[in-house]
């Protein structure tokens, strides 16, 4: 059998090569830094406004840290040599969304107005895995301020199709083995749509499970920090390091995360399947392969019940409560005139944020009133189940550009299509509004061989029976070990 390439291996594969001293962390690290000068070096000066012509690079990393990547792989070395492991991840390098603050590393948002920031803080979720022992190689592109679902980096799959949204220079790096793992963001959907459209394995955690201290805010009562990974063991190895309480964060809970690798027996287990939006696909091959990934939990011994969610107005809830939040948020970049910087992709974005500034509090009241009557609902939906299941998104990922619709022109992840009633994934955004955790995996492949993914999602707090619904999955099947070749597909 041909053995899994380095930078393919998962993050336990790698952990076990460097606690067997088979491979140093900094044989690892420049292995992957030596990669990512390679086959991504940018070929603009990021962060940039999307362009189509990206001269065959994914331009998936706004900044690559390559020093600090080296200094913290030589202090790995030295800590796993004298016996002291902190952690799985001890040695592994990782990428992080250039959200989230670095000390002494620019931290741009992904915006031009920001490219020179340069943070004299680490963020909570980079002082976990600092503490877990893992090395920091590079920032991550994103739309400007996570923005929406522009594709700054592109598809490994096939280039002309989009990635999907703000955390899409994480997935594009994960899939592409730039990086050992990776930190996304999440506000309505920017972990596991481009999770979806790329094939990662990416995890939502529940909300205010992960402390949110030096992240850009978009949202205060919607983001989210989340791994992604190779495979859902990887993210549920990530999250054990990142989730702690953090008084620093006034959302955060004390609820700590233990992460249990063996997912058990399915036999008995309830999946309450959200049939409708299996039914959205465009094809009837699509729909085969959703099928046949329900049928091989069915043959663990799982029960499989279709379920209805219920029907509100989540893009209109969306777009209020994070209009008047992030409006609130970026109004300093109003007043010092720096949104005049902004770029052209963003311009509707910077007058929904003025509007938001505006907008009544009766309406934003109103809406988180009804978001408060939907986690009722949802909640009590979830809890007859262990888990709920739906495609993350019916159809393999569209081109990037298209005249009208997603994925560009870009528009806010949290505004669905005026049909979004019938015809956008529900299981989604109430399961961000109510602040379920949900887990992308893929599940095979469509017509033109892009991933086709699904969503699970279980109760507040249950993050471990994602997980496991995810692992046993992929125990059965190898869809997460498919990589896309190189050079990628035009």
């Amino acid at each position: 059998m041909q053995q899994t390439p380095i930078h393919f291996m998962t993050v336990r594969e790698q952990a076990d090569l460097l606690a067997s001293g088979e491979i140093t962390s900094l044989e690892l690290t420049r292995h992957f830094l030596d990669r990512a000068a390679e086959l991504d070096p940018p070929p603009f000066e990021l962060p940039s406004e999307p362009r189509s012509d990206h001269d065959g690079m994914l331009s998936t990393m706004v900044t690559i840290a390559r020093d600090h990547a080296l200094e913290s792989a030589e202090r790995a070395d030295a800590e796993l040599s004298s016996g002291r492991r902190r952690s799985i991840l001890h040695g592994i390098p990782y990428g992080v969304k250039d959200l989230l603050d670095t000390d002494g590393i620019r931290t741009t948002w992904g915006s031009g107005i920001f490219r020179d920031r340069v943070p004299t803080r680490n963020a909570a979720v980079i002082e976990r895995l600092a503490d877990a022992g893992a090395v920091l190689m590079a920032k991550m592109s994103l739309g400007e301020f996570a923005g929406g679902n522009t594709s700054s980096a592109l598809n490994p799959w096939k280039l002309d199709r989009t990635s999907f949204g703000s955390s899409s220079g994480t997935v594009s790096a994960a899939v592409a083995g730039l990086i050992g793992f990776g930190i996304g963001t999440e506000t309505g959907g920017s972990i596991v749509f481009p999770g979806s459209a790329v094939g990662a394995s990416g995890l939502r955690p529940t909300f205010s499970r992960v402390s949110r201290f030096g992240c850009m805010p978009l949202s205060w009562s919607l983001d989210k920090i989340g791994p992604v990974g190779r495979s859902a063991e990887d993210c549920g190895h990530v999250l054990e390091q990142i989730s702690a309480f953090d008084e620093r964060d006034n959302s955060s809970t004390n609820r700590p995360f233990d992460f249990r690798v063996d997912p058990g027996s399915m036999q008995g287990k309830r999946l309450g399947v959200h049939r409708r939006e299996f039914l959205l696909t465009q094809s009837d091959h699509n729909r085969q392969v959703f099928q046949e990934a329900l049928d091989t939990w069915e043959r663990m011994g799982v029960i499989v019940e279709d379920i209805e969610l219920p029907l509100y107005p989540t893009g209109a809830l969306f777009s209020t409560i994070v209009t008047v939040e992030s409006g609130t948020i970026f109004e300093p970049l109003f007043t010092d005139g720096s949104a005049a910087g902004m770029f052209s992709f963003n311009e509707d974005r910077a007058a929904g944020w003025m509007a938001g500034r505006m907008m009544s509090a009766s309406d934003y009241l109103t809406a988180q009133r009804i978001r408060s009557q939907l986690a009722r609902e949802a909640d009590a939906i979830v809890a007859r189940y262990d888990a709920v299941i739906a495609p993350t998104w019916p159809n393999g990922a569209g081109l990037r550009e298209v005249s009208d619709g997603w994925p560009i022109p870009a528009r806010n992840e949290w505004e669905p299509p005026e049909d979004a009633a019938a015809n956008t994934p529900r299981l989604n955004y109430i399961a961000n509004l109510v602040g379920h955790p949900g887990l992308n995996i893929p599940c095979g492949f469509d017509p033109d061989g892009m991933p086709l993914c699904l969503q699970i999602v279980a109760s507040p707090f249950d993050d471990q029976t994602v997980l496991d619904f995810g692992m046993s999955f992929q125990a059965e099947t190898d869809w997460h070990l498919r990589r896309p070749l190189y050079p990628w597909r035009p």
